[in-house]
């Protein structure tokens, strides 16, 4: 199976490291970056070197593509990816809620889109809940400031990172309306709305912690087969945006693929 990759970030990076390292059946065939230059000198340190191509082209050289590069790049890629039957694996999930035209391919495409598990669990059984009646979904996500830094939300709602010095709720909603405030920071409440009740029936809570070293999300799910309950604390990567479970959330799903 050969894997291209968008984005070589700390999420594509990671990803690319491990395949290039020994992944049976798997083979990384091609990476689209927005500096191929700078991205050369990372490739090179890779015992079998990927083509860097333009992101129009990953679909000419990957069974699977990755999209690890965020929402604006998965809205350029998503169409021509799907349409060429390849399988596109999205870490940018919440796209798919936010963007009308991402929704409408999660629709028409919904067996070739893959979205990695990030940094939560337990949405196998959520999809399998979804399957019956679910009647409230509920996700409480705690992050530490660097985490959610320069997120439009918080300057929308006036909020300065700086300032807090003891755990805060900056935001009560939908998963709808979460994703409009933090895009690049919600990726699991999309996830979990899309494998259960949907993004305006899954409940989100956000807190800021000053002194929080990981990213906790807690997970409630009631419905007529049954009560889930979990949480997660995932460690940050190189990227206090994401979570290290991310990029293996990712390897764990092409395994399966």
């Amino acid at each position: 199976m050969n894997v291209a990759i968008a984005g070589l970030g700390a999420i594509g990076w990671a990803v690319a490291n491990a395949i290039d390292k020994g992944m049976p059946g798997i083979t990384l065939s091609a990476v689209a970056v927005r500096d191929p230059a700078a991205a050369a000198e990372c490739l090179r340190m890779l015992g079998h070197p990927p083509a860097c191509v333009a992101l129009a082209s990953l679909a000419d050289y990957g069974d699977v593509v990755v999209e690890c590069a965020g929402a604006h790049v998965l809205r350029e890629m998503a169409a021509p990816v799907l349409a060429s039957g390849r399988q596109l694996v999205a870490m940018s999930a919440g796209a798919f809620v936010s963007s009308p035209a991402l929704a409408l391919l999660w629709q028409r495409y919904r067996s070739q889109i893959h979205i990695p598990s990030g940094a939560l669990g337990g949405l196998d059984a959520v999809a399998a809940m979804a399957e019956g009646h679910i009647d409230t979904v509920r996700l409480v996500s705690t992050k530490p400031a660097a985490a959610l830094r320069g997120a439009p939300g918080l300057t929308q709602l006036g909020i300065d990172v700086q300032s807090i010095t003891r755990p805060m709720q900056v935001f009560s909603g939908t998963a709808a309306q979460a994703l409009q405030l933090f895009p690049d920071n919600l990726n699991v409440a999309a996830a979990l709305a899309l494998a259960g009740a949907g993004a305006h029936r899954t409940m989100v809570e956000v807190w800021l912690d000053p002194h929080a070293r990981t990213n906790r999300h807690e997970v409630e799910v009631q419905a007529d087969s049954g009560r889930l309950r979990f949480s997660m604390d995932a460690m940050p990567s190189s990227n206090p945006r994401t979570s290290s479970l991310a990029a293996q959330s990712v390897l764990a799903l092409l395994r399966r693929l």
